[in-house]
């Protein structure tokens, strides 16, 4: 007795094999979502990856690996008018929906730098929070980071880094 299948299974599974994979959704980072219905007068700006080489005054050749496969950042900018206008609650949420802190430090300027990622989707999400003094960023990295290289981040000119804000 033949135990092999009949070709009209094969031509079956052949054709109900890319259905299957094309029926995989994957999930977008909704962690922002929230926050910017909150404060609907937040405004982005987008730094390509050129426009970043260029904050690299210093040649750090470290710092060009760390941002290699980056290939835009989008700034999330306070409102202008708004002083109240925090980031600091949006921690909580991230670390609820599978978040982990990277890095956080001081600059020398006393703004506080934290690198958060969630890599439970298809390419791991980035998002970084700049808390100053004045005002409050959040950071939407578009790409991989080189994290072999993270320490270059805080080696990198922040006055440079920080005029890309304005």
């Amino acid at each position: 007795m033949d135990k092999r299948p009949a070709p009209f299974t094969w031509v079956y599974f052949l054709f109900l094999l890319p259905l299957l994979v094309s029926c995989h959704v994957e999930k977008d980072p909704k962690v922002l979502e929230q926050h910017l219905a909150d404060n609907p007068e937040v405004k982005k700006k987008y730094i390509y990856q050129s426009l970043l080489r260029l904050a690299n005054v210093n040649k750090d050749p470290d710092f060009d690996k760390l941002i290699r496969d980056v290939r835009k950042i989008t700034i999330y900018m306070p409102p202008s008018e708004d002083t109240t206008y925090q980031v600091t609650g949006l921690r909580s949420v991230m670390r609820t929906q599978g978040y982990e802190e990277l890095v956080d430090f001081r600059s020398a300027d006393s703004e506080r730098i934290s690198l958060w990622v969630n890599e439970s989707f298809a390419k791991p999400h980035y998002l970084a929070m700049l808390d100053t003094p004045d005002d409050d960023f959040i950071l939407e990295i578009d790409g991989q980071l080189n994290l072999e290289y993270l320490s270059a981040l805080k080696m990198a000119d922040q006055g440079s880094l920080r005029q890309l804000l304005n």
